[in-house]
């Protein structure tokens, strides 16, 4: 699987790359530009990420804008949209409600809990790379 973090915080973003590595290759990504290149890039090649966590919060962008963005480019290329996981500080009810109605598939509040992204990576129907369990990708 290939997956994309995005976070504006190092230290958010090696959390997240520790926690999501036994799932599949992660790249990493500190702003929103940064993020809609890479999705592009991958797109062009013929392998979109399948999964992209994105914090709500990214200095001074706005996670809903990349998420609303990187559902443009997905849909402007005719591929299968990628899983997308809201990241936030800010687990108000506002956010959920904004994140779901542009397009996100769940939704997580930091600090991120390895059990909880798990049992969300399962419902998305994930498996570790090396777990006996067949993946969905």
């Amino acid at each position: 699987m290939k997956i994309l973090i995005v976070d504006d915080e190092m230290a958010a973003l090696s959390k997240m790359k520790v926690l999501l590595s036994p799932y599949g290759d992660c790249t990493l990504s500190t702003n929103n530009h940064q993020a809609l290149q890479l999705c592009a890039k991958a797109i062009q090649s013929g392998f979109p990420f399948d999964l992209i966590t994105i914090d709500i919060r990214l200095g001074n962008a706005s996670g809903h804008t990349l998420l609303e963005k990187i559902m443009e480019l997905e849909s402007g290329a005719k591929v299968p949209p990628s899983k997308k996981i809201m990241i936030t500080a800010s687990g108000t009810r506002e956010n959920l409600v904004k994140a779901r109605a542009k397009g996100c598939d769940d939704f997580l509040v930091k600090p991120v809990r390895r059990d909880a992204l798990e049992q969300k990576l399962l419902a998305m129907g994930y498996a570790r790379k090396n777990s006996s369990a067949s993946s969905s990708n």
